[in-house]
């Protein structure tokens, strides 16, 4: 079941997809085909090499997207950065939905949904509606 907000955990070895609410989630964990695959490129006098990412991976790390509006991502190295950027590249009404994009190590999968919780009420706390009418103009 689709949900409103995500977080997407991601490394070049796997991903961890949460959608939730504030009381139910669903979370789905997505591997890479190549675990064993080189990441990082020794960086040598000519410049160095980097491995490209792998699309598959990031393919089936959107499936486990779908429906959702908002997405967090955060990872401890390059892949959120590259994964945000396939987003934008291959999926852009998706990638329109990513409000952040952060640096966060190895946490357990309750940290994680604790953190992206807590994020969120924050970012919806920001961008209430103005109740009221205070704001707003009206028409007469």
């Amino acid at each position: 079941m689709p949900h409103y907000h995500s977080v997407v955990w991601i490394d070049h070895q796997k991903a961890t997809v949460w959608q939730f609410t504030s009381t139910e989630g669903e979370r789905t964990l997505v591997h890479s085909r190549d675990q064993h695959q080189k990441v990082h490129g020794r960086k040598s006098t000519h410049g160095g090499h980097r491995h490209p990412a792998d699309a598959k991976f990031f393919e089936e790390v959107v499936a486990a997207l779908s429906g959702t509006h908002e997405i967090l991502i955060i990872g401890p190295a390059d892949a959120k950065h590259e994964f945000a950027n396939f987003l934008k590249v291959k999926h852009a009404p998706l990638a329109k939905g990513i409000v952040a994009v952060q640096t966060a190590d190895h946490p357990s999968d309750a940290e994680v949904l604790s953190y992206a919780r807590r994020h969120f009420k924050a970012l919806d706390r920001m961008y209430e509606p103005d109740v009221g009418g205070s704001g707003a103009p009206t028409s007469s």
